[in-house]
């Protein structure tokens, strides 16, 4: 009994060797006689998807060619299937700390976010269209003056400057003199 995933493989060494490859004239690589193999295997068993030939060989790995000069390197595992290079990606937590210092304004004039509370246009500056705050990686603060815009946030929302909801002035607020009530 067999505990392997895939179906056994019984090919003769004779295919994989070139002498007799070039002999009869055949102009398969070694790689795609196994491949068809494979590939019939599958088919035969019925199973699809991660037992396919493609997976199995490795879509990624070098192709060597007929008659090629090669190092000993060259057989390694990471020449064989090279790692492919990380993507560069959006910083999600914001700019480090020797950015956001050299660009946040609080940290720059040494003011506290929390000393403008009562002034709505300024906590209207640090909220999205949907009534958000802000994420570090959008205002480019620092750690500890983004913490404070989000309670000058919170304080403006709970005395009632600033919407909850949208980035729009409260009608009746910021000392018109219609107001609805």
């Amino acid at each position: 009994m067999s505990f392997t995933r895939f179906p056994r493989i019984t090919l003769s060494a004779r295919q994989f060797s070139t002498s007799i490859s070039r002999q009869q004239g055949s102009q398969k690589s070694p790689m795609e006689l196994l491949r068809g193999h494979l590939d019939q295997k599958v088919a035969q068993s019925g199973t699809a998807g991660p037992s396919s030939a493609s997976s199995v060989l490795g879509e990624d790995r070098k192709v060597f060619k007929k008659n090629e000069f090669l190092r000993p390197q060259a057989f390694t595992a990471e020449s064989l299937s090279p790692e492919p290079r990380p993507r560069a990606r959006y910083p999600l937590l914001g700019p480090p700390k020797k950015i956001a210092t050299k660009l946040d304004p609080f940290h720059i004039t040494k003011t506290n976010p929390l000393s403008h509370d009562l002034n709505p246009y300024y906590a209207y500056e640090f909220v999205n269209t949907m009534g958000k705050i802000r994420s570090r990686a959008e205002t480019g603060l620092t750690w500890k003056s983004q913490r404070r815009v989000g309670k000058l946030v919170r304080r403006a929302r709970a005395m009632g400057l600033i919407s909850r909801w949208v980035n729009r002035p409260v009608p009746g607020g910021m000392g018109s003199v219609n107001r609805p009530y």
